[in-house]
């Protein structure tokens, strides 16, 4: 589905796996630690024709996030939340969502936050407030950065999703950082994110956990 696409995460890797990094299976289609690993945000149409994969490596192109019906100016629907692109502001609006991902493009770094607490510098900055969340705005343009805004499911370590009976099952892809970097997990079947967020656990141990949003992927 074209619009849930529109806001995507690229990450690449190089080289050959680390002995100490989880093994490829199923569920973890990737890990930071495989090899020299780059991540960064794709929006279409404007980042298209994308660029080719690494010579010797590989790139995955993955579902970030969803867009709403409100335009951009360069085409096709705004993201849902705060969305930056290589320091470009494309949605200020910051949605009820806790969670949030930033990238150096320029070093390939990315990190997970809760909106609540996060950290620039010397200082914490809380984004559910207007006044930090200008000065956040701010500093990520200056440097350039990627950000995206999603759903946490575990924050520091702690299991952060309410299991709800009746809650919407999707075969679901969650991105996480662990002691060793960061990795993207699957699901094989429709599941909900409650019991998503349990699978990854048997997994892997995750520090922060926070879904990609693929709409009803049926494909």
């Amino acid at each position: 589905m074209r619009p849930a696409i529109a806001a995507g995460l690229g990450l690449a890797f190089l080289a050959a796996p680390v002995l100490a990094c989880p093994e490829p299976s199923d569920g973890l289609l990737f890990h930071s630690c495989w090899g020299e690993a780059s991540a960064d945000l794709v929006l279409l149409p404007e980042d298209e024709p994308l660029p080719e994969p690494p010579e010797d490596g590989v790139r995955l192109i993955v579902t970030g996030a969803y867009t709403g019906r409100d335009m951009r100016e360069a085409g096709g629907p705004a993201p849902v939340g705060l969305y930056m692109r290589a320091g470009e502001v494309v949605n200020r609006n910051m949605s009820r969502m806790d969670g949030l991902l930033v990238v150096d493009p320029e070093e390939g770094d990315l990190a997970l936050f809760d909106r609540a607490a996060v950290p620039r510098g010397s200082r914490t900055l809380n984004l559910r407030q207007v006044e930090p969340r200008h000065t956040f705005i701010d500093i990520a343009s200056g440097a350039g950065l990627d950000v995206l805004q999603s759903h946490l499911l575990i924050i520091d370590g702690e299991f952060d999703v309410r299991d709800q009976p009746d809650a919407p099952r999707f075969r679901r892809r969650i991105l996480y950082t662990d002691a060793d970097g960061f990795g993207l997990f699957q699901t094989e079947d429709a599941v909900s994110l409650y019991d998503a967020a349990r699978l990854l656990e048997e997994v892997v141990d995750p520090v922060m956990a926070l879904n990609l949003d693929m709409g009803s992927y049926d494909f």
